[in-house]
Order: C-alpha cells, then sequence, then structure tokens
C-alpha cells in the first residue's frame, strides 16, 4: 500500500454519500447500481448493532453483497467496533468509521489500520462525533490523525430533532484547526433539500443524506441538486 494510493482514495471520497439503507430495502443493490449510473461515487452504509443505538442493520456481508462501482464509506454505530473493523476491510470498504463514543474507539481505529495494511489496500479511518461530544472531548482520538471526522446533527439514540447549526459550528471550527490538508470533513444527519444550501455552506468535503434522495419523487434529481450545492462550497 502506498501514499499515493491513500491519497487517491481520500481525493475521492469527497461528495454527496448516499445512504443505502433508505433505498427500497428489497432492492438496495439495484438501487446503488443505478445510484452510480447518476454520478454517485461514494455508497454510505449505516451499520447498527441494536445497542449503541436501537436500530438493527445489516453487517459486513451486506457490504459486500452490494456490489456497485463506488467508494464504500462504511459508518460503524456499535458498541465494540475493534471486533468487528476487520471483517468490513475484508468485504471491501473503503472508509470505515467508528464512534468516539463507543467502547475502545482508539483501538479500533488502530486495527482498522492493520487491517488495511494486511490487505494491501488503502481504507481511510474514520472519527464520528454525536453531537454532544465537543471536540476537546474527543482531543486524545483527533490526536490519532484519523483521515475523516464525520460531526453528526443528531443523535439515533434520542429523538431528539437535528441541529443544523450547532454542527455546522464544529465543523467550521474543525477545519480551522485542522486546515485544507487535514482529515475530509463530513457532515451527516438532518440533511434535505431545504438544508443542503445551509450545510454547503460550512465547506464540507462529504455530505452524507439518504432520505432525501431515495424517497423523493425523482430522486436522481434531489441527489443532482445536492451535488452541485455541496461542489462549488468545497476548498
Amino acid at each position: 500500500m502506498t501514499t499515493d494510493s491513500h491519497d487517491l482514495l481520500k481525493s475521492a471520497s469527497r461528495g454527496i454519500s448516499l445512504g443505502l439503507f433508505a433505498a427500497d430495502v428489497g432492492n438496495m443493490r439495484a438501487s446503488a447500481k443505478e445510484a452510480v449510473a447518476w454520478g454517485c461515487s461514494i455508497l454510505h452504509f449505516d451499520i447498527m448493532d441494536g445497542v449503541f443505538v436501537p436500530q438493527l442493520t445489516g453487517g459486513a456481508d451486506f457490504v459486500k453483497a452490494i456490489d456497485a462501482d463506488a467508494v464504500c464509506d462504511v459508518h460503524l454505530m456499535i458498541e465494540n467496533p475493534a471486533e468487528h473493523v476487520a471483517s468490513f476491510v475484508a468485504k471491501g470498504a473503503d472508509i470505515i468509521t467508528v464512534h468516539a463514543e463507543a467502547k475502545g474507539a482508539a483501538k479500533a481505529m488502530a486495527a482498522i489500520r492493520e487491517a488495511a495494511e494486511a490487505a494491501g489496500r488503502p481504507v481511510l479511518v474514520g472519527l464520528g462525533l454525536m453531537p454532544q461530544t465537543s471536540i476537546e472531548d474527543a482531543r486524545d482520538l483527533l490526536d490519532l490523525k484519523p483521515d475523516m471526522v464525520l460531526v453528526l446533527s443528531l443523535d439515533p439514540r434520542t429523538k431528539n430533532p437535528p441541529d443544523i447549526g450547532a454542527a455546522c459550528a464544529k465543523l467550521v471550527t474543525l477545519r480551522k484547526e485542522f486546515g485544507p490538508n487535514g482529515p475530509i470533513l463530513a457532515f451527516d444527519g438532518g440533511v434535505t433539500l431545504n438544508s443542503i444550501d445551509e450545510i454547503a455552506g460550512c465547506k464540507p468535503d462529504m455530505i452524507v443524506s439518504g432520505s432525501a434522495v431515495f424517497r423523493a419523487d425523482n430522486p436522481q434529481n434531489s441527489f443532482n441538486t445536492m451535488a452541485k450545492a455541496l461542489k462549488p462550497q468545497r476548498i
């Protein structure tokens, strides 16, 4: 694995990361391939264990089964991520995000890097921050130099509405701290056609959206609108 291949993957991991679990459950693979045909280059997999968060979704085999020509962006909302990251690397994940609030987050970040090295290919290490987790709360983990920081505007463990403004402010602070050569900065939660301009204004490299695209009357148009809103804002 070379520095160049890592940098190329990091460069490719910018844009709209499309949340597949918002698609028709019976047709996710077809939906993924259709989205790639629109020009979608990043697919987002929300992996939930029913413990760390109440919801329960698929595992590593699901990532492999989608088999679409896109960056596989795996968001682990699970209790003990270090025990599972190697299986996601083996099944083709290109980005694996673990939560600062999960048990053994630092161990999981190291395990992603070890599994990527063993596989001989780059896998980006992501760090997710729930709304209540401040930058200083996550300082020790940020010092481990994740390739991506995923800022959430809502906590899936609660029924609180997304706080777009607070998440944007956190992202702006991270940008000032790390600069243009720092980690990919990503935004997740509450992304709609009504909020996309505000979110794009804080200059994330990646925006995660699912329902606003797949459940729209015209999913392709919704995706294109979001992609156009984000692209001019990137630095």
